[in-house]
Order: C-alpha cells, then structure tokens, then sequence
C-alpha cells in the first residue's frame, strides 16, 4: 500500500473511531478522564523537571557555557572551605577573569536572590527581589535587551560609578505598565538612587532556574547598596575567612575543551589561594586553607541552590505519577477487553467476508492510540494549572519557577500519550481478534468472549490492586514521616514566640554601638504590652542561618580531626529562659556578661556529652578555633538539648557565647526571639513599630511566628506526603473501577449460571457470597504481590522517611485494610446486582 493509501485507510479508521466512541459515551469519558489524569500528572511533574534540569538558558550557544562554582550551592558562606568551592569571592573572581585564557569572557551573579526595600520615583517604600551582578554578565552570557541597553564593563570601572538598574520583563509590564517612559525612571535601593537604563527579554529571567529577580544591579555597586559591608574587597591583615557570594560563568573559546580550561583553571586558582593567605599562618592552618579547588561544571541549564534535593523529590513524585498512570493503562485495557466483548458479532462478521486479523488488531490499536490522544490533550491543560500548584507546594523557596508547555515538554507528552495507547491497546486488539466464528455469528445478542478474556481482566485487576497497594503504602508512609516530623519535641515551647531579624551595619552601626543597638531594642521590647521576655542570637531559630567552628576542650583527646567540630551560636542576655530552654547545670548568660569581662560559654547536652563524658563540664575551659585565631571561654552552664536548626537526626553538639565574645566582635545583625502572651502575630504591628522607632532606616526582615519557620522546614515533606495522598486516592478509585467493571462483566457472562443456581435453591446470599469469593481471591494474589513490590520500591525511599522503617508494620496493615475495604465496597455491587438476577429470565438468556 503506498503512502496516499495508508493515509486515506487511516483517516477512515479514525472516523469510524470517532463513531465508535460517541456511541459509547460513557466508556469513552471513563477512559478518556482515567487517561488525562496520569498523563497530565506526569507532564506536569516533568515540566518542572524540564526548567531545573534540561531546558538550556534563553542565552546564545549555551553549550559554551561552564560553571566555574557548584550550581547547586546560593546563599553566602563566611569562612573557610575545603574541597570543591562552592562558591567565590569577588577578588578570586576578578583575578581569574582577568589571567584566564581559555574562555572569552567571564561574569559572575549573586549567588542569592535578596529583598530590597526600594523606593520608585519618590513613591513609598516597597520591597522588590534583585542580584547583583558583574558589569559583564549580559554580554558574556549572551542576551539582548527588550528595550533600551544593559549596562556593561565601560560604565564602572570602580566601585560606585555605575548606579543603574536593569528590569525584568515581567517586572516592568507588572510595576510599570510596560511603558517605555520607565526609562530613566529613578529606583532608590536603601538610600542609593538607581537609573533605569533597559529591560531585559521576556524569556530571560537570569541565571538560575530557582530565581526570578524583578531588577538587576551592577557589583561595582555592592558597596552601595549595602552600607557597612564591603564583598569587593579581601583585607586579610585582620582575618583569614573569605566571604564566598558570588556563581560564577565562562564562555569557552572556540575550539577549547573543558578538560584544557579545566586545567588552566586549576593552576590559576592554586596561585590565587596561595597568595590569598597570610604567609604567617601555623603550618597546619595553611595547609587546610590551601585545601580547596574549583570543578568546571556544564553550564547550560544554569545554576540552582538546592538542585540535587529538589530533582530527589520530582523524581519520588515522578515515579508515583507513573504508577497512576500504569493504573489507568490497566482501568482502560479493561475497559476495551469487556468492549471487546460486546463487538465479537462484529469481529466475527468482518473476518467472514475476508477482513485479515491485522487488519482488525490496526483498527483497534487505532482507536486506542485516538483515546490516549484525546486523553493526552485533556492532560496537557491539567498539567497546566498542576505545574504552578506543584510549584507552590514543593516550596515557597522555589516559587519563582516557571514551568512551561514548550517543545521539550509537548515532545514528553507527545510520547507518553504514544506509549500509553500501544500499553493499554495492543493486547485487547490482540485478544479481540481471537474469535470463533461459529460462536459470534450464532448470536447477536449473546456475549460471546471467551475465558481466557475474562482470565486476562482478572491479571490486569491483580496488577492493579498491587500497584494501588505500592501507592497507598507510600502515601502513608510520607503521611506518617510529616506526622512524626510535626511531633518532633523542640525542648522548648514553641508557641508564642516570635522572631525578627534586625539588620545594625546595614543602618550604619559598628563595634560598640552594636552592643548598645541590641540592649536598647531588648529594653523597648521588654516593655511593650503583651511581652514576657526578649533576647536574641545571630542564627535564629529554624532560619536557615549555621555557624561552626574547631573546638579544643581541656580534658579531651580527640582520635580524629571530625571529633574537634562543632555548632554554636552568639546569644543574648536570659537566651535560655526567654526561650525556653532548662537550664541542667550552671547559669545562663546575663547582663554581666560583656566585652570587658571574663569569656564564658554555656553548651548543650550533646556537646557535654561528646567531651565530658563522666566529668561536669562547668569550670572547664573550651577553646574555639578559627586558622589561627583562639577564644578561650570558661563553661558556666549546660542546656538541655533543643532543636533549633533541623528536626531530623540527632541534635549535635552546641556551644553558646555572648554576642559581646565573639572572635569577630559584636553580632553583626540579630534575630530577637520574643515571648508574647497571646497571638505573636497581633503584636507584629506594635514590634515593627517599636524597633523602627529607635532608627527608621533599620531593616527588618522574616518577622513571624516560630510556628512558620518549623512549618517551612516541613514545607517538602507536607508537598510529598500531599502529593502521593492524592496519587494513592486516584490509584484507589481507578483500582476500584477496575474490580468494578471486570466482576460487573463476569456477572454478565454467567447470567445463565446463576440463573440455574438460584432455580436449584441457592438464595442471594449464596450468590453474593459466590461472586466475593471471587473477588478476595484477586484480593489477596494483588495484595501479596504488591507488598512484594511494596518491599522493593520502598526502599528507594528510606532517606526520606523519618521516625519508621520501609516496611512499617502499621502503615502496611492499615493500607492493605483500606485497599481491602475499597475493592470489597467495588465487588459488592455487581454481587448484589447478580443475586436479583430472575432465574425465569436467566435461563431464557440461555
């Protein structure tokens, strides 16, 4: 047959598909709605997928570009780093920028996306998203601008002479209207006044796939923009930890591998970190700090802080979407086997006047493939909406994704929807084709199908209460992981406590009158109404904020460098008691504890017990190490553990001091951790207003209960346990449909069996009984085979669980009773349908 031919016996098929289906409206939404949920969820998980992981900056050639820091890191590190870097500094930066070979340009960007207070035209002050970036960024990178220009490396050539901004597209049609006179326009951030000079491409949103700034600034001006700190610039006469803050991008020559800037790469930065530490280091510290080098990395989909766990949970998603979607392949082919039934007449009569069988299995698989088609674009508009409630359910960190319907994603679909009606068509276009002629032409209104159909319906049921069972068993156990993650005792009550960052060197404040900032804001604090106590730390509670350091503890030798580590965290005066946290030996800190007096220190059970076992720690002294820096601190107490940071795994061991006994001086910025009596969000109001009194140019930040900072920690588990709650309750309804529909067509097929049973005296309930039993025994095959691949796939998910095992006994027994209950419920009604059968008309069915 040539070309012209197939196509004109295809379009044919079709047609008489589409006659097909609207004579069977039923069956078709059935099958069509089945469909478009598991397509549609598995789109919309893999759009997401599609923009963290394969979908290519909007740049030119992105293949060229390499990543010269982990595209999984954000955020800033202060310190000192071994290993891969994570991230760079701005003088490392600049130093390779302007030595290296291989690549014909370098840029580097914010490796955090910050929240601005700024000021448009005069107007009020608002809060916008905003990176900053190296003049070269848009040139190297390789984008256009939609209107007016970027800024470049010829507008600063030093800190402070390039005060530009350039929008994003979609923050210049939502704050200005899309109006060409936002040129110009002057934005003040803090108190610096910017000029809009240009907008940039609809499609391009930066970098990172996680962010989506609403404006970019120009490095030169960090200074600027950040009053009190300084990240264009290393001294490093006072200290030796770097402030790592910026990702960092090339564009390879033409011709240059990886492998050779790899190599350049490696010799460039040795030289620069040798030369980036004080020759006067102890020989131990230098070789610590020199421990360090860059990894080039494939660039073209950008960066992502966070991406590996991120993928982990889509992944986890992924492969539950897919079960749904292998339920409703097995719901269809049922559907189509007990259809298959009911056309056998029709089968039969075209095999008689000459039809060949794969003729007839084309026809079917025709209209298969034009069911999943329909059921593939039903899906392509669920996942529409599904892709951005999934977005703002994994995370309000990554609501900035966009996940879009484009070529990759369509090209995704467009293949699962091919696949899915081959699955769940080809073998009931096999089996339909399987007829005696004699039988399906004797009667026209006699089902016909032959056992074996009906043994095939039942394999297909058993595959599905199986992969229900692996469903619901993940469901309940992430249920159970969020329950015990949310039961988790902190050691301190959590309620009414509420917390706000307070920024001092941003508003211009240093050294002592720090110290005097936060005393005077605890003091104002203390006498609001509705306040029972006010401290504050540097990291916060549940913020997201870490600080570690190298201990020497008199009394304890370690046997290993990892046993000197530990956490710690710079408190105010009454930590402890405002918080909540008992006190099990000694005293916490008061306001005697300043600058001036003796360094002291209070640390928690964990610590005591990793290095003071059998000894009370009070009296002895801890030394904290930083290169080659010491502070000496006397124990004067030991808390109860608390979690403050996480809520999985052991709490690890922690030291507090006061803020005032840092090595590096007084907390540079504070979260105060205030007690109220009632609602602490009643007294949001009254707190901002209180501190804004004391400086109006002090900036807040992450003012709200502890309770949303712990709910934000769970915020992934509570996504995954929803998520699968909901692929498991699709996964019930379909199995249960399924069961439906293979005992309701069982039913049919023995009218006349049970119309003979109920003449000889069997009652209803022998009938009901009769057609149960049926369904128990595919019951229990599904159960026990799903709790065999429940065994298996479970345990791909062991890391993620909390509190219980894989193979929790309780959720195990509570899915399969509720499997069990549901598929009874589905087998009930065609019993109980069939024990009403009259047997007068019963027999004359035969």
């Amino acid at each position: 047959m040539n070309a012209a031919g197939w196509m004109d016996t295809l379009i044919k098929d079709i047609r008489y598909a589409a006659r097909q289906f609207g004579r069977n409206r039923v069956f078709t939404l059935v099958a069509v709605l089945s469909l478009a949920i598991g397509i549609g969820a598995n789109t919309a998980i893999f759009s997401i997928m599609n923009v963290v992981l394969l979908k290519s900056l909007p740049v030119r050639n992105p293949h060229e570009l390499v990543l010269l820091t982990d595209p999984n890191q954000s955020g800033v590190s202060d310190g000192m780093s071994s290993g891969e870097r994570g991230m760079m500094t701005y003088a490392e930066f600049a130093q390779l920028r302007d030595h290296a070979t291989s690549f014909s340009g370098m840029c580097a960007a914010q490796a955090s996306l910050n929240r601005w207070p700024v000021r448009i035209a005069g107007g009020g002050q608002e809060e916008a998203r905003a990176k900053l970036v190296s003049e070269e960024y848009f040139s190297v990178l390789g984008v256009e601008p939609a209107v007016g220009r970027f800024f470049s490396v010829a507008d600063g050539k030093s800190p402070g002479q390039d005060p530009y901004v350039v929008l994003s597209y979609d923050y210049w049609q939502k704050r200005f209207g899309g109006n060409v006179s936002a040129l110009g326009m002057q934005i003040r951030v803090q108190s610096t006044p910017m000029t809009v000079i240009g907008v940039a491409a609809p499609d391009f949103h930066g970098e990172s796939a996680g962010d989506k700034p609403d404006f970019w600034m120009p490095m030169m001006m960090q200074i600027a923009v950040m009053p009190g700190r300084d990240w264009l610039h290393e001294d490093l006469s006072k200290q030796i930890d770097k402030l790592m803050w910026l990702q960092t991008f090339a564009r390879l020559k033409p011709g240059v591998t990886m492998a050779r800037a790899q190599t350049e790469v490696d010799v460039l930065f040795r030289n620069i970190i040798e030369a980036g530490y004080p020759t006067t280091l102890s020989p131990e510290t230098r070789k610590g700090a020199l421990d360090q080098h860059l990894k080039l990395h494939d660039a073209r989909v950008g960066s992502f802080g966070g991406r590996d766990e991120f993928s982990q949970q889509l992944l986890v998603l992924l492969g539950a979407s897919a079960v749904v979607l292998l339920i409703a392949c097995i719901n269809v082919a049922n559907l189509l086997l007990a259809r298959a039934a009911a056309r056998s007449k029709e089968v039969g009569v075209r095999l008689s006047i000459g039809a060949s069988r794969m003729r007839l299995i084309r026809q079917f698989l025709t209209e298969s493939l034009l069911l999943s088609a329909i059921g593939g674009v039903l899906g392509l508009l669920f996942a529409w909406g599904a892709a951005r409630l999934l977005v703002l359910l994994l995370s309000q960190d990554q609501s900035t994704l966009t996940p879009a319907i484009d070529l990759q994603v369509l090209g995704f679909t467009a293949g699962v929807t091919f696949l899915t009606g081959l699955i769940f068509g080809l073998a009931p276009a096999v089996r339909a084709t399987r007829v005696n002629l004699n039988d399906s032409l004797r009667d026209s209104g006699r089902i016909t199908a032959s056992g074996g159909k009906l043994n095939v319906a039942k394999g297909l049921v058993i595959a599905q209460v199986a992969l229900s069972l692996l469903l619901v068993t993940g469901a309940g156990l992430f249920l159970r992981t969020l329950w015990n993650l949310q039961s988790v005792a902190l050691g301190y009550p959590k309620e009414k406590l509420l917390m706000v960052t307070v920024d001092g060197v941003t508003a211009g404040y240093k050294d002592a009158r720090l110290t005097s900032l936060w005393l005077d804001l605890t003091d104002r604090l203390r006498h609001v109404p509705g306040i029972q106590g006010v401290t504050y730390s540097e990291n916060g509670l549940f913020s997201g904020s870490e600080s570690g350091d190298e201990v020497d503890v008199e009394g304890f030798k370690p046997s290993k460098q990892d046993e000197r580590g530990s956490r710690f965290d710079a408190v105010g005066p009454q930590y402890f008691s405002t918080v909540g946290i008992p006190m099990v030996l000694g005293r916490e800190f008061g306001s005697q504890d300043t600058a001036a007096s003796p360094h002291v220190c209070v640390i928690n059970e964990a610590f005591a017990k990793k290095f003071f076992a059998g000894r009370s720690p009070v009296g002895y002294h801890i030394t904290e190490k930083f290169g080659d820096q010491k502070n000496v601190m006397e124990v004067v107490g030991v808390a109860k553990n608390a979690r403050d940071h996480r809520l999985r795994g052991d709490v690890p061991p922690r030291f507090y001091l006061p803020s005032d006994q840092g090595m590096e001086g007084p907390n540079k910025w504070a979260t105060f951790e205030i007690r109220t009596a009632g609602d602490p969000e009643q007294m949001l109001g009254t707190i901002r207003k209180t501190i804004l009194s004391v400086n109006e140019d002090l900036p807040l930040e992450n003012a709200r209960p502890l309770l949303d900072n712990v709910d934000h920690t769970n915020a992934q588990p509570r996504m995954i346990a929803q998520l699968c709650s909901i692929f498991g309750v699709i996964a019930l309804l379909l199995g249960a449909t399924g069961l439906y529909g293979v005992l309701s067509y069982g039913v049919a097929r023995r009218t006349n069996e049970i119309g003979i049973r109920m003449a000889l005296g069997a009652d209803r309930g022998n009938v009901v009984a009769m057609v149960l039993r049926e369904t128990s025994v595919m019951i229990v095959i599904g159960v026990v085979t799903g709790v065999a691949a429940t065994f298996g796939a479970t345990r791909l998910i062991a890391a993620k669980l909390y509190g219980l095992s894989p193979m929790d006994p309780v959720t195990i027994v509570a899915s399969v009773l509720m499997l069990a209950v549901v598929a009874l419920v589905a087998g009930y009604i065609p019993a109980a349908r069939a024990a009403r059968v009259n047997p007068v008309t019963a027999l004359r069915h035969e």
